[in-house]
């Protein structure tokens, strides 16, 4: 992560690749990232390509001019951008682009990402394209839908003793709980969601728009960053989840199957087709894995209707007691409907521990709660890049999971909470509407990502589980694929694509380390770091001795303090996760 330290009068920012970010006030974060977007047809965050960049800063304002191209649809489109700060604290972002070729975009242009910290509940002033002043907040329940809609501007406290104020021009703006998809933020943007889309933007259009912020009052002195990070722990532990992996392909080798067993989880998911005329043969091979691993199975099945049911019945009933839950999905719902739950119960039993939800994220849940009567488990999936990808925006956003966790029970009612698939790249594109047209930003498939096998994805996982350890809400959580490059060890044959991936045969990924070490652990300490961006520790009581893992997201070396219930200094090299055994709390 590489940031460039601006200031406007008494705000402090950063300045990285074309994005405005952390803008604060002392320490009060008043907005966190200001970006230019542009999603395709398919929903599809396209990256831009910065073809000139000048900074000019100074002690109290600064001034930036940027020139970008799009790339995929949108390569034949340019934008220029001013962005400036002055010495009275107000900051301008402001860009115009046009096409020489036509092309499709569901969004393009300026967004705002409000901090999920501090804002839930926050009183906010939304003035109206029509001049109509509203009183409102931002929402503490994570909101299913817009919150504010058709928004010229919008104002709230920051403090007790000043205000921040945003000036939206060129385009209606309305705002969305992002916390929705897991991004700590709530995210105000054009166009609006209600009108159709995809649109064609044609040569002679030109997009012009500007975001304007503006803080009044007294505002709190500049901070200054402290060299070493402090992290302080709670004492009331909190019981650790169920943690689980999904299951790779069969057949696995006898060593892939014993560096899973290894790990001492709880469950392996399994996705099945039930309308496959090998689906009973399946879900047996898969009984006979789980029980070479000394695990549960969740089960999932894809599709199905009563006489695909009915062919797999004897196997079911056959393995049913090494099964923690049975979920139906179907491509034509987002979330599981009643009645074909009740179609596959009917069938199978209406004993078994049915498990309904979605295979997509906990938007649709919230937007569309199952029906909770008989229903053991409700489940969501979870991927930290449904619309950023950066290295900074993914760890930070593993926060926005607390959230979830404990507005999970709200919507699910006595329904037990499994999260699953968490993944580091969505599996799929729910929203595509033209999935031929939806390649990967990367030369891996849009399913992987290469910082599966590096410290990254051992950190952010760390992150999600202490942000998923909320007592009373998260029963088990399904971390990744178990082999191969979307999971925690590479497979005894290698990797798809060695050139692009660089994974060796049977290499275990640093995430494999942590859940090795995980092993026996039942519960987690909370802790919160003074410079989460910085560094952070995620405490974990082990089975003889505390696990103190340490991250630090920075590319120098930190020294981290922790304090409170576990007091300890400990070295962390830059950008790694370093596993630090502290002697067992006294009772």
């Amino acid at each position: 992560m590489t940031s460039v330290p601006l200031a406007a009068g008494r705000l402090r920012l950063e300045y990285d690749t074309g994005d405005l970010r952390n803008i604060r006030a002392g320490d009060l974060e008043i907005v966190r990232r200001i970006y230019v977007a542009f999603q395709d047809r398919n929903w599809t965050a396209r990256p831009w390509q910065l073809e000139d960049e000048s900074i000019e800063a100074g002690a109290d304002s600064f001034r930036i001019l940027l020139r970008a191209r799009g790339t995929f649809d949108a390569s034949a489109f340019t934008w220029t951008a001013e962005i400036t700060g002055a010495a009275d604290s107000a900051v301008r972002y402001a860009i115009e682009g046009s096409t020489t070729e036509p092309f499709l975009r569901n969004r393009l242009g300026l967004c705002v990402l409000h901090p999920m910290a501090g804002f839930a509940g926050r009183s906010c002033t939304i003035v109206t394209a029509d001049g109509d002043v509203i009183e409102s907040a931002f929402p503490d329940a994570i909101s299913p839908h817009q919150p504010f809609l058709d928004v010229r501007a919008m104002e709230w406290p920051v403090g007790s003793d000043s205000r921040a104020r945003l000036d939206f021009a060129g385009e209606v703006f309305e705002t969305e709980d992002h916390r929705n998809w897991s991004d700590a933020s709530y995210k105000t943007y054009c166009t609006p969601i209600s009108l159709p889309f995809p649109v064609e933007v044609a040569p002679g259009d030109v997009i012009a728009q500007s975001v304007t912020l503006a803080v009044t009052g007294d505002l709190p002195d500049p901070e200054d960053r402290q060299a070493s990070v402090t992290v302080t722990v709670e004492g009331a532990a909190a019981p650790l989840p169920r943690l689980g992996t999904q299951a790779t392909d069969l057949p696995w080798g006898e060593a892939e199957m014993a560096a899973i067993a290894a790990l001492g989880l709880d469950h392996l998911m399994a996705t099945v087709d039930a309308t496959a005329e090998d689906c009973g043969t399946r879900l047996a091979a898969l009984a006979a894995l789980a029980q070479r691993l000394d695990v549960r199975l969740r089960v999932r099945f894809a599709g199905g209707d009563a006489d695909d049911y009915a062919r797999i019945r004897d196997t079911v009933r056959d393995i049913a007691p090494l099964v923690d839950s049975w979920a139906v999905l179907h491509a034509d719902e987002k979330v599981t409907s009643t009645s074909r739950l009740e179609e596959a119960r009917d069938v199978l039993g209406d004993d078994l521990p049915w498990c309904g939800g979605t295979d997509l994220y906990f938007t649709e849940l919230n937007r569309q709660p199952p029906e909770q009567a008989g229903l053991a488990w409700a489940s969501f999936s979870i991927n930290p890049q449904v619309h950023a990808a950066d290295d900074r925006s993914v760890l930070q956003n593993a926060a926005a999971q607390e959230a979830i966790a404990a507005d999970a029970p709200r919507v699910v009612g006595s329904a037990r909470i499994a999260v699953g698939p968490v993944t580091l790249r969505p599996r799929f594109n729910p929203n595509a509407t033209d999935p031929a047209s939806d390649a990967s930003n990367t030369e891996l498939p849009a399913s992987v990502d290469a910082r599966q096998r590096t410290w990254f994805a051992a950190a952010w996982t760390l992150l999600s589980l202490r942000a998923l350890t909320t007592p009373g809400t998260v029963d088990a959580v399904t971390y990744f694929e178990a082999l191969g490059w979307r999971g925690l060890r590479e497979r005894d044959t290698g990797c798809a694509d060695p050139g692009a991936f660089g994974s060796r045969a049977g290499e275990e990924f640093p995430v494999y380390g942590v859940l090795r070490d995980l092993r026996g652990a039942t519960a987690l300490l909370p802790s919160r770091s003074d410079q989460p961006e910085v560094a952070d520790a995620v405490v974990i009581e082990g089975v003889d001795d505390v696990l103190a893992f340490v991250v630090n997201m920075t590319s120098e070396a930190r020294s981290v303090v922790l304090r409170g219930a576990v007091s300890a200094t400990i070295g962390a090299a830059p950008q790694s996760v370093t596993l630090a055994r502290l002697p067992r709390r006294s009772p």
